[in-house]
């Protein structure tokens, strides 16, 4: 079975460090903590397998490269597939709103 190597772009590594710091207000350090590794653990772990089989995000026409999106919880995971690399995008919570562009920081 092929693998992918998974690559968190540093707008995705903000948008999940932004949600932790939201969970620590909120549930305290340990639950975040373990939200966190569980989030990445899941994104690494499916990406690194099938990043194909996740379906095109909203936001695709509107970009010139594949926007795929993987949903974890509540949080959609916007990636796009670069031969053998996964680059994980964004990171964004149920009601944060489309993306309207993509840093170019992978």
């Amino acid at each position: 079975m092929k693998r992918y190597v998974v690559i968190f772009a540093d707008s995705a590594q903000a948008d999940v460090r932004r949600s932790y710091d939201w969970g620590c207000r909120a549930w305290g350090k340990r639950r975040a903590q373990q939200w966190a590794r569980q989030l990445r653990t899941t994104v690494f772990k499916q990406l690194a397998v099938v990043p194909n089989g996740f379906p095109l995000a909203p936001e695709d026409d509107e970009f010139s490269e594949e926007i795929r999106q993987m949903v974890v919880g509540r949080y959609r995971v916007l990636l796009t597939i670069k031969g053998r690399e996964v680059h994980v995008l964004h990171v964004r919570g149920a009601y944060a709103g489309r993306i309207d562009q993509l840093e170019d920081d992978r």
